[in-house]
């Protein structure tokens, strides 16, 4: 094994050579492999934060298990159910305590425009809070207060610079649905496709901007458990009380995987974003074939000599094979370089949660080789057919 690996590192670097030998087209197959990671980057970190944002709110819930309508699709299009039922749980073994929470769209006016945007606000049950914020537990009596509430500071910057207003002691008040609120303090959540601000309230202020709601129907149920009750058993035995089919009991993961499967199946990023992924493949695999192609082309001569000494096809496809895999390996760095900071920008202006990860850099980085190999690959054809009397 060791002889066999100094043998192999002895040979003479034949792909390296030929792939250097012309610094301008190697500088052009690793924009061209970069430019292609680009758009495979973006597109899968923009479907990958698609999901990731879609579940934000359900990472903040403080609950163990959550009831919601059986007619529930995603928290963009929630319906209402008897808040009874929530309350009909806690005589369940194993329960410690319910909190109802209310979600609904409201109208914020900009108070420096005056243009109207979109918000998702929450209303919470301020002695069992609903969500999980440090910023909601240290506001509790502020909220107690009619018209205060808690805005979202990653939301985009169309809504005002909430945060900074306040950091300078300024009152900032708004309106919402024709009604004035007080932003008391900020949190920490984030756009996501259905909500692009959020705000936080008490059940009293939530009330108030939405005077059409019903006071007995709520949005979601959050149920907390007892230290070492097991969530599966607990929604077994509430199945059984909950007999009709108003409403299910799921746990946090299983709401998450629902809400991740609804934009799945029933909208078309998934599709547009696979085909941009596809779109940057193509792009990729053409540059790195006119390259190889033409470099087998100009380099006739010289693989035709080699199979004149007797090297076989084999060897020669070879060479062109390593050139392509140095491609990938080479034009794979700025790649990644450029889209990780492509994703802060990214991240900056949408407020979506846009990360790096290392499983998305394994799969380009495998889609680069697969892309750049297969492209060699095709690039060989001549080699197969070259008769190097045909040259000389």
């Amino acid at each position: 094994m060791r002889r066999a690996a100094s043998k192999w590192l002895q040979r003479t670097p034949i792909a390296w050579l030929q792939a250097s030998n012309n610094p301008t087209k190697l500088l052009i197959g690793i924009a061209g492999v970069s430019f292609s990671n680009l758009l495979m980057f973006f597109q899968l970190g923009l479907l990958d934060s698609l999901y990731n944002s879609q579940k934000k709110p359900i990472d903040h819930l403080a609950a163990d298990l959550v009831m919601v309508s059986s007619k529930y699709s995603n928290l963009g299009s929630l319906q209402d159910f008897q808040r009874s039922r929530l309350y009909q749980v806690l005589g369940v073994d194993g329960v410690e305590a319910v909190s109802p929470l209310r979600i609904a769209r409201g109208t914020w006016v900009s108070p420096d425009s005056r243009k109207s945007f979109d918000i998702y606000v929450y209303g919470v049950n301020l002695a069992q809070p609903s969500l999980r914020f440090p910023e909601l537990e240290a506001n509790r009596s502020q909220l107690q207060v009619l018209r205060h509430a808690l805005f979202d500071r990653n939301s985009k910057k169309q809504y005002g610079d909430v945060a900074r207003s306040l950091q300078q002691g300024d009152r900032f008040d708004v309106e919402i649905n024709n009604k004035r609120i007080r932003i008391v303090d900020t949190f920490s959540m984030g756009a996501t496709f259905a909500a692009e601000a959020n705000l936080i309230t008490a059940e009293n202020t939530f009330l108030h901007l939405f005077p059409k709601a019903n006071p007995t129907s709520i949005q979601l149920g959050l149920i907390r458990l007892k230290p070492g009750a097991s969530p599966q058993q607990v929604k077994a035995s509430m199945q059984q009380i909950l007999s009709n089919k108003e409403v299910i009991v799921v746990s946090r993961p299983e709401l998450a995987a629902m809400e991740t499967n609804y934009w799945k199946r029933n909208s078309s990023v998934g599709f547009i974003f696979s085909l941009g992924v596809l779109v940057g493949f193509v792009v990729g695999s053409i540059i790195v074939y006119q390259i190889l192609y033409g470099d087998v082309m100009n380099s006739l001569p010289q693989y035709a000599t080699l199979k004149a000494m007797g090297y076989r096809d084999p060897f020669v496809i070879g060479i062109v094979i390593q050139q392509s895999a140095i491609l990938a390996a080479v034009g794979f760095i700025p790649g990644v370089l450029l889209s990780t900071a492509l994703y802060a920008l990214l991240a900056s202006v949408t407020k979506l949660t846009v990360l790096m990860t290392l499983n998305r850099a394994l799969l380009v980085l495998l889609l680069t080789f697969v892309m750049c190999v297969g492209s060699g690959s095709l690039a060989t054809r001549k080699l197969v057919q070259l008769d190097p009397a045909d040259v000389f």
